[in-house]
């Protein structure tokens, strides 16, 4: 082979390997693409894949599970019996003879539940009557007695509860129903009992709207949803007493006008997501989220590793300055020194790429991350509202999809009492069955 051929040889092979090179990059941008959406800065550590969960091993017991050495028990509290009952015996088991009074009394409280009983079947007379003035007919009501089908109140909000709050298919509220009192039920009539129930609540359901509308500090979230298979979103408006569901198909401005309408004048605590900024000026910015992304850039880029670190000493620093509820004097020095703090922190210079782009978003929200520090009840995360999302989060990978509108109208009036009723303190099927009664 002569040098000439050598040559050709080798520009062949290097164009091969040019076009393996670009098929090669082309493919670890499509994975990392396909990564982004399983692990990012916002996927929580316990879900992210590849990675070993940190344990917490104590050295004094070798990393035994249960609780470690010197850790403070708790005892299930004492209840009062209802009813009390003797346990005695007549003659010795082993050799017959006839016991004589007791030594000693020891006394055992066991809480047990009833045994299942059968379902209650009423036959109500109604009467109807015809007014003697105005000659209209009027019907005698029974709160005991629905106004619509022939289940009771108690079954419409025991089935409904089952649904939403223990989150259970309807299969599964036809098998416990079954199972527990004889009562048979098709998966159809269960979804028809829980539109009832969201009649029930509707006045209940606007009012908290309203509330929502008045509040003067509410934090907001949304996550997706299917609906027939398509995307939509379930928006959380949440305060420390109340939240109200909404699902719409997007995701936009639109909702939040909708929902709070022009006249909002509270102070929104929500995520970077462009439509907040757009609705109010009257933010507060997550800094959860924020110190989420600078961590996961530290763990990427060497650059990006002070800034995390002053980013969450600012945080830290804040925190603790504000635990004393300072006056507002104190609290517009911690604002201002806060301010020029994070000034000086994003004109440093920086090289990569998602840095700058992460400073970029920092800047754009320059003015939305010490609400906190001047409004006194604002707190510096939209936690709230993400653990009002949960539950749907638990609730969309069980159900997989709503079905229709019907659907969509029935789970926001339900999981917004319920949620709502659970925020005070009340107990969700008692006031689901006062609803309906009244």
């Amino acid at each position: 082979m002569d040098e000439g051929e050598t040559l050709e040889q080798l520009r062949k092979e290097n164009e091969r390997l040019k076009r393996e090179n670009e098929l090669l990059k082309a493919k670890i941008l499509e994975l990392e693409a396909r990564l982004a959406q399983y692990e990012n800065a916002h996927t929580p550590p316990s879900l992210r894949r590849g990675r070993n969960r940190k344990r917490d091993l104590d050295k004094r017991n070798n990393g035994t599970p249960g609780q470690k050495s010197g850790h403070k028990g708790t005892t299930r509290p004492s209840v009062m019996p209802h009813t009390q009952v003797d346990v005695t015996a007549d003659h010795c088991p082993d050799c017959g003879t006839k016991l004589g009074n007791p030594i000693r009394i020891e006394s055992k409280i066991v809480e047990e539940i009833p045994q299942p009983r059968p379902i209650m079947v009423t036959e109500y007379k109604v009467a109807h009557y015809r007014c003697p003035h105005c000659h209209k007919e009027v019907v005698a009501t029974n709160p005991d007695c629905p106004r619509e089908g022939k289940f009771g109140n108690n079954a419409i909000a025991l089935a409904t509860t089952l649904k939403y709050k223990d989150r259970l298919p309807h299969r599964k509220v036809q098998d416990a129903l079954t199972r527990l009192y004889g009562l048979k039920l098709s998966p159809a009539t269960i979804l028809d009992l829980t539109r009832r129930a969201s009649d029930a609540v509707l006045s209940e359901y606007n009012a908290i709207l309203s509330r929502i509308r008045g509040a003067s500090i509410l934090y907001v979230d949304e996550t997706s949803i299917h609906v027939q298979g398509e995307t939509h979103w379930i928006w959380a408006f949440t305060t420390p007493f109340e939240t109200f569901f909404v699902i719409r198909k997007s995701r936009g401005m639109d909702v939040l006008m909708e929902v709070l309408t022009r006249r909002f004048e509270g102070i929104i605590i929500c995520d970077g997501w462009k439509p907040y900024s757009k609705f109010t000026n009257r933010l507060q910015r997550c800094w959860a989220h924020l110190l989420r992304e600078s961590k996961d850039l530290a763990e990427k880029f060497e650059e990006a590793v002070p800034l995390h670190k002053a980013l969450k000493e600012i945080f830290e620093s804040l925190t603790i300055a504000l635990e004393s509820d300072p006056p507002p004097y104190i609290r517009m020095c911690l604002w201002d020194l806060a301010r020029k703090a994070l000034r000086h922190l994003m004109a440093k210079d920086y090289y990569e790429e998602k840095v700058l782009k992460f400073v970029g978003k920092i800047s754009n929200g320059f003015d939305f991350w010490f609400t906190f520090v001047i409004n006194p009840g604002v707190e510096p995360t939209n936690n709230r509202a993400e653990r009002a999302l949960r539950s749907h989060v638990v609730l969309r990978k069980i159900l997989g999809t709503l079905r229709n509108d019907k659907g969509i109208s029935i789970h926001e009036r339900i999981m917004t009492t319920l949620t709502t009723w659970e925020q005070r303190g009340l107990d969700g099927l008692q006031m689901l069955t006062a609803m309906l009664a009244g």
